[in-house]
């Protein structure tokens, strides 16, 4: 991503001769960072965290919220997301729908980046769920700070 808009801005104020393409490859490539690294940032656990009631929460309370409720509905809502987000790119393959920039390209396989990132983020949170339940009692601390 660095290298494409390095070659957009060189070819732009250097060479005088704006490169058009640069800037829907950098969307792209920024889509697809951030939505298939949603997976991996959950697997370590490193997502924001809002600690307000934590304090206050009994240590059972707080292990299940934070290995069970949290992750259900965080699942429930990522499952919602993977599922639009597949009738959207199936969609798009049927019609043969195309961008609508200078570049003109099939929207399918962006399209298809979120359903594939929303799916694995469903697949790890559902793993952190059983993980809970399948653990030995005492050794499931999803509150590694």
């Amino acid at each position: 991503m660095a290298f494409v808009t390095g070659y957009g801005v060189f070819t732009r104020y250097v060479l005088r001769d704006p490169n058009p393409y640069t800037y829907e490859i950098d969307s792209i490539l920024m889509l697809a960072c951030v939505v298939l690294a949603l997976a991996h940032t959950q697997k370590l656990r490193r997502h924001l965290r809002v600690d307000l009631l934590d304090r206050s929460l009994p240590e059972r309370f707080h292990l299940v919220l934070a290995n069970v409720i949290s992750p259900l509905i965080g699942l429930v809502f990522c499952a919602a997301v993977t599922w639009k987000a597949w009738d959207a790119a199936w969609s798009a393959f049927g019609t043969g729908e195309v961008t609508r920039g200078t570049w003109v390209i099939p929207t399918f396989p962006i399209r298809l980046i979120i359903p594939i990132g929303t799916g694995l983020l469903c697949l790890v949170l559902l793993k952190q769920i059983l993980g809970y339940f399948t653990s030995p009692k005492g050794t499931n601390q999803a509150s590694q700070k």
